[in-house]
């Protein structure tokens, strides 16, 4: 599924439940689902990320929502639309499985209440950001693509630790 679907679906979420969100916090929150998408179904987003300086980044949705910049993104709706409304008719639009709705909200309940810098904080002590910037320092610039087979091991390893 293209990332812009699903960044839509986030930010109707978030306003459907009366929250705001940045740019950077939407970046995060894509990469958590792909990440638990990878363990319990397969890949959700047809997009690679990136390992940026503040995290994982999908470039074309930066660029989707950079006029934002850390202000809160603002929602676009059909004259009388509410956001449950057009929650629901995004789901449609895009022909979301049950598995898949289930799996969006699980991971926007988990992780859409963290603040964006606490996210960041956390994707940059994780494998995958980490492996891929390499040598890199805290402020060098990168754009080099985190490997899907990366995530998903990673995200195996957090299910194996819960079983434990």
């Amino acid at each position: 599924m293209k990332a812009k679907n699903i960044a839509e679906i986030i930010v109707t979420y978030f306003d459907s439940k009366g929250d705001l969100i940045t740019n950077k916090k939407l970046q995060k929150l894509l990469y958590y689902i792909e990440g638990w998408s990878l363990v319990h179904l397969s890949s959700i987003i047809d997009e690679d990320f990136e390992a940026w300086i503040h995290g994982p980044v999908i470039p074309s949705i930066y660029t989707d929502y950079k006029e934002y910049g850390y202000s809160p993104i603002v929602n676009k709706y059909k004259k009388g639309q509410s956001s449950g409304a057009k929650w629901k008719e995004l789901i449609k639009k895009f022909k979301l499985a049950e598995e898949q709705i289930e799996l969006i909200v699980e991971v926007l309940n988990k992780y859409g209440v963290v603040s964006s810098l606490q996210l960041e904080l956390l994707s940059h002590s994780e494998e995958p950001w980490l492996k891929t910037r390499g040598n890199l320092g805290p402020v060098d610039k990168c754009d080099s693509i985190i490997d899907k087979k990366l995530i998903k091991k990673y995200f195996s390893s957090l299910l194996d630790d819960e079983k434990e």
